[in-house]
């Protein structure tokens, strides 16, 4: 007997029991696109009473699921925090039987387990385990595979065997989930071979909006017409566009042997491994609970705002960002984050965000004006872009008061901001009356 069944936990009490919860649904993200979901997860369980083993295959599913969840989000591998299966019953947020056998004594199956994001976060570093973990990207990217044959470049125009290799690729234990666009007519209209080889920001983020992904991986390969020549290998040019406009490349070598389709199935998960080596190396953060710092941005232009908010949105480190006010000269922010301010300021710089300690606040401008209703310790600057991350490993010092940010370089078409307008007109507060204090406007008041 084969089925395919979805639930989704309310509480430990239906992981560890295997009933159906009060909610079950069939509408859960796909496996392929949550890299919190471990699928395919094998279990052979032998008893007496089918109703039991059954909830002891569940059991151990989920168990072995949390093992693999973990060597997938740590970078040094190792064993798990020992936990109970009550306790990974708790971190469970659904599960979905993708096939099973049942007889009166045995149980055989295949389990996709889903987890809970913020819970996971905080076991990793429970009983012994990880100081550091990756944090993987909220959205999937999508993958481009493109072919060049006799000086042609393939992408939507026929099904080559590297875009039936992807087609064909079973969801994994992937960190970075990859999804195949469909080939339809909009996928054509949204981007080309060219436009993806040359990396055209406008139609990357055509493609990557149609499937809500947070980015784009072109994987370009050559091959001639009658296909690959399985003795000689193949070489892979992979390059990972993120829509803030990061870009990064890398070429992969597989070596050769065996069919010619065992060569692209090995390209296949050797590009997903590449793909999520590079993420690793730029989004490992630490463990441990989260924590609320505020933090002073500087804001001089009218665009300040908008741009600061807009790269921390690319700060994985960063799980909130609250903004309690606003004026003319300066935003007050709630970070929520975890580990300590100098692994935070390390993932800011990435971004290109600047995060020193704020000096001290200072003294009333003339008797009688109002001080400032918060202080932050922190401050957050702007930096000129690709300057941050020459600095990413710079402990953050001291900040030097009502630092102005420093203006934008250029950067791509789509990113690169128009010139900013002053805050103040020409001449104002230049002469006469001493400056005045504006306030503060409420959040949610805020433009």
């Amino acid at each position: 007997m084969s089925t395919a069944l979805v639930l989704t936990m309310t509480g430990p009490a239906g992981a560890q029991t295997g009933s159906p919860p009060p909610a079950a649904t069939s509408a859960a993200m796909p496996s392929a696109a949550d890299p919190f979901a471990v699928s395919g997860v094998r279990v052979d369980i032998n008893g007496s009473n089918p109703t039991t083993v059954r909830d002891q295959a569940i059991r151990e599913a989920q168990a072995k699921a949390w093992a693999e969840l973990y060597r997938r989000l740590v970078p040094t591998g190792g064993n798990p925090p020992r936990l109970s299966d009550g306790e990974i019953a708790k971190l469970v947020q659904g599960f979905e039987i993708d096939e099973e056998k049942v007889s009166a004594s045995r149980y055989v199956g295949a389990i996709t387990v889903r987890f809970r994001p913020n819970a996971v976060r905080d076991a990793l570093g429970q009983s012994g385990g990880a100081a550091q973990y990756v944090e993987p990207p909220s959205r999937p990217f999508v993958i481009l595979p493109v072919t060049l044959t006799d000086g042609r470049t393939i992408l939507w125009q026929d099904r080559t065997p590297w875009r039936a290799a992807w087609e064909a690729r079973q969801p994994a234990a992937s960190l970075v989930p990859l999804v195949v666009p469909d080939g339809e007519l909009s996928d054509a209209q949204a981007i080309s071979g060219e436009d993806a080889l040359s990396g055209n920001a406008d139609a990357l983020a055509r493609i990557a909006q149609a499937y809500k992904a947070g980015g784009v991986v072109v994987a370009r390969t050559d091959l001639a017409a009658n296909g690959p020549d399985p003795a000689r290998g193949l070489t892979v040019d992979v390059t990972r566009y993120g829509l803030d406009g990061t870009r990064e490349n890398q070429a992969v070598q597989v070596k050769g042997g065996g069919t010619a389709d065992e060569l692209l199935t090995r390209a296949v998960a050797a590009v997903g491994t590449q793909v999520d080596e590079s993420w690793k190396r730029e989004h490992t953060t630490a463990t441990g609970p989260e924590q609320n710092t505020l933090v002073r941005v500087p804001l001089t232009a009218v665009n300040d705002w908008v741009e600061t908010r807009r790269r921390l949105s690319g700060v994985n480190a960063v799980t909130r960002n609250t903004l309690m006010s606003i004026s003319r000269s300066e935003a007050l922010v709630t970070l929520t984050y975890r580990g300590a301010p100098e692994q935070l300021a390390q993932a800011l710089a990435r971004q290109d965000l600047g995060f020193t300690q704020a000096a001290a606040p200072a003294a009333a401008a003339y008797p009688g004006a109002p001080l400032p209703v918060q202080s932050a310790d922190w401050q957050l600057t702007l930096l000129p872009r690709g300057s941050g991350a020459a600095s990413a490993g710079a402990v953050p010092g001291a900040a030097t008061p009502m630092a102005a940010p420093t203006s934008l370089a250029p950067s791509a078409p789509t990113t690169s901001l128009a010139p900013s307008a002053p805050m103040e007109p020409a001449g104002v507060g230049t002469m006469g009356a001493p400056p005045r204090n504006l306030g503060t406007l409420p959040a949610k008041s805020a433009p």
